[in-house]
């Protein structure tokens, strides 16, 4: 309920201003929050959010599912129209193919910078200093100081020695 509170304030509030009272309301939220963090206008629903110093979230993005935690790491850069779901559901019969719903941590690691659009589904981990490409769909761990891109994100390039 607290959330639908935030996330309705977080609707008149402009997008790229305001961020020390963004933080306030996620904060009396529950949400754990660094220093330094911007985020724009963003939507949260029914996780534990974690948010590291020195982090950007864009414009329209989203940070959702059931009572898992979310880690977002310091210096991390998130695009607009980005999705972290770390909710689904188990497989159920022809009758109802969506069966018991269940949700599973996500870890964002220090560093990392998410495109545009890209979709980070549950349970994943994504390893420090990472650049996931827009548009990608990350359902799998990434290691660390790597570009993964497509659908389903797979590793296209190392990125440091």
């Amino acid at each position: 309920m607290i959330y639908y509170i935030v996330n309705l304030i977080f609707f008149f509030l402009p997008a790229s201003r305001l961020y020390a009272f963004k933080k306030v309301l996620l904060s009396w939220a529950g949400a754990k929050i660094g220093k330094n963090v911007r985020v724009m206008k963003i939507r949260v629903q029914g996780v534990n959010l974690y948010i590291g110093d020195n982090t950007f979230i864009g414009d329209e993005s989203m940070i959702m599912g059931g009572k898992s935690n979310i880690y977002i790491g310091k210096n991390c850069d998130i695009s607009s129209h980005v999705s972290i779901i770390s909710g689904t559901h188990k497989i159920g019969n022809i009758d109802k193919a969506a069966g018991d719903g269940y949700s599973e941590d996500i870890t964002i690691e220090d560093g990392v910078w998410i495109g545009f659009g890209a979709i980070i589904l549950h349970g994943v981990t994504i390893g420090k200093g990472s650049i996931i490409a827009a548009g990608s769909v990350v359902n799998k761990n990434i290691p660390s100081g790597v570009l993964a891109a497509g659908v389903p994100a797979i590793v296209k390039k190392k990125l440091y020695e």
